[in-house]
């Protein structure tokens, strides 16, 4: 059953947006997450930008987070990240499988 981290992300520049999220791409795939983004397009949150990461399973997910407290690129980028954007909301979300 897949486990995802959902953050939604207000203020600053689409475009850092992107760039920043890029580089949190490889350091979550490399600990075998599934990355997304986008920005929400209609409702009360509209214009605040979201980013996905899934993983395969609560073991996965755990390992997942066990690697990112560890790793100082992560947690210089999560500086970066809230010194621009801020965060509004992170919601852990548990598929169902059909």
């Amino acid at each position: 059953m897949a486990v995802a981290v959902l953050s939604r992300w207000s203020g600053g520049d689409r475009e850092k947006f992107i760039a920043s999220t890029k580089k949190y791409k490889p350091i979550l795939e490399k600990l075998g997450a599934e990355v997304r983004a986008g920005q929400i397009s209609t409702g009360p949150h509209a214009g605040q930008r979201v980013a996905t990461a899934r993983s395969a399973d609560w073991e996965s997910f755990g390992k997942g987070v066990q690697g990112l407290l560890n790793d100082p690129s992560y947690l210089k980028l999560v500086g970066e990240m809230t010194e621009t954007f801020k965060l509004e909301n992170r919601t852990i979300i548990t598929g169902i499988d059909l």
